[in-house]
Formats: structure tokens, C-alpha cells, sequence
């Protein structure tokens, strides 16, 4: 029997026999559904068995479950804390083979003391690690956290915005700008580089063109450039119009594109 004809058995017997168990992500992409779907008994089994196949998704997302009031299950703070542990369990180990996400949870449970022990250094150093190892959130949150410092906070805001964070890019281009960041620690302003910051801050998100067309028409920092400073405006009202597709004052998006039309008059 060749190696194929071998493998090809195997795989019949295992569908007769066991189904051919699927893995945690399997079962967390069928839970997901069926709890988008509102089908929540039927999610919650799928759920269950993706934390049972090591999936520290499927146990956070339990753990969430039960610590809240919501329509998929009764709050049971013992099987909110049961699942939290498991969570950390399974993220623990997926976090020393350096899955982003799994730091980031632990990072999470460790702040809040959730399935572990309250510990906030070690919910930091495991922000760090998620963030070197891509996690946009974590590089932001050190950052902020550490903003009192201002290398520390320019070295992970930057590694924000490269993982392309706009609101990073946005918050550190101010600060080159301002010469201050939001702790109001100072630093040398360099205008070439607050600019570039914004702008890709604009092209990641485009409500923030409305930033850096501010910048040209202010002439503050640079020379008065009204051309660029209406096709960003523009660029921000075609993003804004996209989730103002029916005028309600309570909208943010509606209300923005009133200040931006009104202040600049741009129709």
C-alpha cells in the first residue's frame, strides 16, 4: 500500500469513527456565526468546544459571556471566572509561540485581574511583546501609558503607526508639530516630519485629512496652501458622506460634514 492509498484509509476511518474532529479555529468560525446570527445555544456549544481544543478565543469569548448581562446566556461570574483561566492557560502558551493576540489577551487579564492575579508589570511587559510582535493596540497603549517619558513614547507610537494605526500616526505628527504630546512633554518641533506623519495618518483614514488640511489653511506652521487644504477636506467629506448616507443630527458623521462645509464653505 502506497503512502496516498495509506493516508486516504486513515482519513475513512477517522470519518466513521470520530468525524474527523475539527480544530478550535473550525468551531470558533462556526461559534462566531451562529452568535451573529442569534442562533446562541447552538454558538455557545461551538464555543465550548473550540476552548476545549485549546483555543484561548473560544474561552475569552465564553469568559465575556458570562461576566456580562446579554441575550445569549444567564451572567454566572463562576463560569466567567472558570473560562478566564482557561483563557489564560491557553494564551500562555500560544504567547510563548509568539501569537500577537495571545499576548494581548494575557496583557488584558493581567490588568484587570481576570482568571489570574492582579499584576500590572506583567500585563506590561506582555503589551510589549504583543506589540513587538505586531500588535498595533499594544504598541498604542505602551505608548500612552508611557507617554511621560517622550523616547519611550515616540519609539511605540512609531511602531504604531508602522503597523498602520492612524490614530497613532495622527497623535505622533501632532506631536512633532505641537512640539508637546498629550502629557505635555516637550520636545524639538519638526515640521517635515509632523507632516508626513498626519498625511499618512490621512491616507490610512481618511476622516483625518480634515487634520491636515486645518494645518494648510491655519498657515501656522507652513506656508498657506488652500489647494491642498480643499482636496483634503474633500477627501474627509467623501469619508464622512460614506457613513452619512441618511441626515440625522445625532449622527457624528453628519454633524462633521455641517462644520466642514460651513467653516471652509465647500459645497
Amino acid at each position: 500500500m502506497n503512502k496516498k492509498t495509506l493516508l486516504f484509509s486513515l482519513f475513512i476511518i477517522c470519518l466513521a469513527l470520530f468525524g474527523c474532529s475539527k480544530t478550535g479555529d473550525e468551531y470558533l468560525n462556526e461559534a462566531k456565526q451562529n452568535y451573529n446570527a442569534k442562533e446562541y445555544e447552538k454558538a455557545i456549544q461551538l464555543y465550548e468546544k473550540a476552548c476545549n481544543k485549546g483555543s484561548f478565543q473560544g474561552c475569552n469569548a465564553l469568559a465575556k459571556l458570562y461576566n456580562t448581562e446579554n441575550e445569549a446566556v444567564k451572567k454566572d461570574v463562576n463560569k466567567a471566572d472558570k473560562f478566564y483561566k482557561e483563557t489564560a492557560k491557553f494564551a500562555e502558551i500560544e504567547c510563548k509561540n509568539n501569537n500577537k493576540d495571545a499576548c494581548s489577551i494575557l496583557a488584558f487579564l493581567y490588568e484587570n485581574g481576570l482568571g489570574v492575579d492582579l499584576n500590572l508589570e506583567t500585563s506590561d511587559t506582555y503589551q510589549i511583546q504583543a506589540c513587538n510582535l505586531g500588535s498595533y493596540g499594544s504598541c498604542y497603549y505602551i505608548a500612552r501609558l508611557k507617554a511621560d517619558n517622550m523616547d519611550d513614547f515616540l519609539i511605540y507610537m512609531d511602531k504604531a503607526c508602522s503597523y498602520d494605526f492612524a490614530d497613532a500616526c495622527l497623535a505622533i505628527g501632532n506631536t512633532y508639530l505641537t512640539g508637546f504630546n498629550e502629557n505635555m512633554v516637550k520636545l524639538n518641533k519638526d515640521i517635515d516630519k509632523g507632516l508626513s506623519y498626519i498625511n499618512k495618518a490621512c491616507q490610512l483614514n481618511n476622516q483625518y485629512c480634515a487634520n491636515l488640511a486645518d494645518i494648510y489653511i491655519s498657515g501656522d506652521d507652513v506656508i498657506q496652501n488652500y489647494t491642498d487644504a480643499i482636496k483634503n477636506y474633500e477627501m474627509a467629506l467623501h469619508y464622512y458622506e460614506s457613513l452619512c448616507t441618511t441626515y440625522d443630527e445625532d449622527n457624528n458623521a453628519c454633524r462633521n460634514i455641517n462644520i466642514i462645509k460651513s467653516k471652509y464653505s465647500i459645497n
